[in-house]
């Protein structure tokens, strides 16, 4: 029997475990491959083997397919809640359960490896953060048939909902790290010159973001100074007058901000208006003493790469501190 989305389970750890595996068992393996690989840091995982000629004890059937990877969860729902004993009685479980890779998956919402985990000499033994889970998905969310490479798996329209669904539950049970001292940096070719004609980010409908307190955007090889907050956010709804008065989604306020900027779209004939994107409202409140150069390079040279291709994140404490290039953003 498969599980339902989202768990009927009352107590927290099997809701948010008994969710997080049904999402996994209706994608594809090879994109659930991909996100276990990441939560792991396996770069060749199997879940399931095919093999030809099994040799048996006495016969040599003609095929077999079998499972060659254990992966065994333990998910807290809370921060400081690993206990080490309970690690160490899954391990030696495991022990009784022979398979060509094993591992542990201990799924926590703290921001450092706790230290019951440190303590526990085993390879074994895997730590994964909420953060990381998320940050895992929505670079698979960011995959697309025309950019992502030969040996990437992009989702499909149901996988890619079934995925950002289970982002929303996570942040619904609160297992991300705050939002307050995050700022969502994206790459702002076209968004910086919209910012300052209609006072909105606006982007792909539903494209998933952790919760943040800010934005700021990277273009010409720098964050720009200027830092809004983010208010509020839809989803997804079509730039037009019509729709957007009187949108039940919408507080009044929002819906007067965003009328003002379909408006001007309509009389600047831009391409956004009758558009459906997802819009991020902002306030400005925030500037800094100057851009942020970027001088990020390349891992295998001296060659300068973009500090964002799609979007990251980093720290608005430590945006406010004024730094004078990206690389102080990544330490």
């Amino acid at each position: 029997m498969t599980n339902p989305l989202f768990s009927t389970y009352t107590q927290g750890e099997n809701r948010v475990t008994s969710t997080l595996l049904a999402v996994l068992e209706h994608v594809n393996s090879r994109l659930g491959e991909d996100i276990l690989e990441a939560l792991v840091d396996e770069s060749d995982l199997s879940l399931v083997a095919f093999d030809n000629q099994v040799t048996g004890v006495e016969s040599v059937p003609d095929a077999a397919i079998r499972g060659s990877t254990a992966l065994w969860f333990e998910t807290k729902t809370s921060r400081n809640a690993v206990r080490q004993s309970q690690l160490e009685d899954h391990l030696e479980a495991l022990d009784q359960n022979p398979s060509d890779l094993q591992r542990l998956i201990v799924l926590t919402p703290d921001e450092r490896v706790p230290s019951e985990v440190q303590a526990i000499d085993d390879d074994r033994l895997v730590w994964a953060s909420f953060d990381t889970l998320v940050g895992t998905l929505e670079s698979v969310l960011e995959r697309d048939v025309g950019s992502a490479e030969a040996s990437m798996y992009v989702p499909t329209e149901r996988e890619a909902f079934l995925l950002r669904e289970l982002m929303r539950f996570i942040y619904d049970e609160q297992l991300v790290s705050g939002k307050e001292d995050r700022v969502l940096v994206v790459g702002a070719r076209r968004a910086w010159d919209e910012y300052h004609t209609y006072d909105h980010y606006f982007c792909q409908p539903n494209r998933s973001f952790k919760p943040v307190s800010h934005l700021a955007f990277y273009k010409d090889g720098e964050i720009k100074a200027e830092v809004p907050r983010v208010t509020g956010s839809i989803e997804s709804i079509t730039l037009d007058e019509e729709t957007v008065e009187d949108h039940p989604d919408l507080s009044n306020h929002q819906e007067q901000s965003l009328l003002e900027s379909v408006e001007k779209m309509s009389e600047n004939e831009s391409e956004r208006y009758g558009d459906t994107q997802k819009v991020l409202f902002l306030e400005p409140v925030l500037e800094l003493d100057r851009a942020i150069q970027n001088d990020k390079t390349a891992s295998d040279s001296n060659r300068t790469v973009a500090f964002v291709q799609g979007h990251r994140y980093v720290s608005l404490s430590t945006l406010r501190e004024n730094p004078r290039h990206t690389t102080e953003l990544e330490e």
